[in-house]
């Protein structure tokens, strides 16, 4: 039995996460309210939310992002809404997402584009390390 806790612990402790809180500013048809960043060692995890008008639809075709470093990369996947496929806001205007890229070391800024067919939209986002809790 112990040996079995260790094995599934283990795997947890030797991933390595660098979460950083995120803001970020946009311009174009999507609007991300960006909540964090999760740097990992097999792939880098943004967390946010998309902001549109009430029912109305849009369409996410393509998402890469350029980091500090310069390099620039395609998401690999999306979760929230679908690729290539029409999405409607509700009645709160927010769909919660997950986009994932390659893995790449900690930023402090990135920019994400992200094409669709109302155009193309800018997302830049600000990372700020994590504070961590004190313990008394």
């Amino acid at each position: 039995m112990a040996l079995a806790v260790a094995a599934i612990a283990l795997p947890a402790q030797l991933r390595a996460e660098d979460v950083r809180l995120s803001s970020a500013t946009s311009t174009g048809s999507l609007t991300l309210l960006a909540d964090s960043v999760d740097f990992r060692s097999d792939l880098t995890r943004v967390y946010g939310r998309l902001s549109g008008r009430p029912h109305t639809s849009n369409r996410i075709d393509f998402i890469s992002v350029r980091g500090s470093e310069g390099a620039e990369t395609e998401s690999s996947d999306i979760d929230g809404v679908d690729m290539k496929r029409w999405f409607q806001w509700e009645d709160d205007g927010i769909i919660p997402v997950e986009i994932d890229f390659p893995a790449m070391k900690p930023q402090t800024y990135m920019v994400i584009t992200v094409q669709g067919p109302r155009g193309e939209s800018i997302w830049k986002i600000t990372n700020r390390t994590k504070k961590s809790k004190k313990r008394k």
